[in-house]
């Protein structure tokens, strides 16, 4: 109902923007996103807090340098409304630190890494709602003309 919607968005206004779908299968995918995506953000976080003290900071320094960091990269972000992938290139330099930083993420298929957990999460999600989680990259799809459910391409 209206009043329950209404009640949904004062609720949810407390915990951030809310973002009204009309689909419902959107739920799903958002809390791949945005309700575990937290926690992909902490793993980074605490990747380069480690990183930075391994190289001889103070936690308390690392911590601050990261943290400050990642809100400023993501207030610009929000400011300028570029795609991700401009906004990383007006910090690259040719051949210089953040190439070199670039190349060894994109060697280790960082971005790939990424979209498999969320692939996983939303999966997870599905599976959790009694819904079929055989969606995303990687997965085997029943061709509609297998004779009773049959994957024709996978090895016998």
């Amino acid at each position: 109902t209206e009043s329950e919607i209404e009640i949904s968005r004062h609720l949810l206004g407390c915990l951030g923007m809310e973002v009204r779908v009309d689909d419902e299968k959107f739920i799903d995918m958002a809390t791949s996103i945005t309700g575990s995506g937290p926690a992909y953000v902490f793993v980074m976080v605490e990747a380069m807090v480690d990183t930075a003290v391994h190289m001889g900071f103070s936690r308390d320094i690392a911590t601050t340098l990261v943290l400050q960091t990642i809100l400023g990269s993501t207030q610009y972000a929000m400011a300028t409304k570029e795609h991700p992938a401009i906004l990383k290139n007006s910090v690259t330099s040719p051949a210089g630190t953040t190439a070199s930083a670039m190349y060894t993420l994109e060697k280790g298929q960082f971005k790939t890494v990424i979209s498999d957990a969320i692939w996983s999460c939303y999966r997870r999600s599905l599976e959790m709602g009694g819904q079929c989680s055989n969606v995303g990259p990687g997965r085997i799809r029943p061709s509609p003309m297998a004779p009773r459910g049959e994957f024709p391409d996978m090895p016998q």
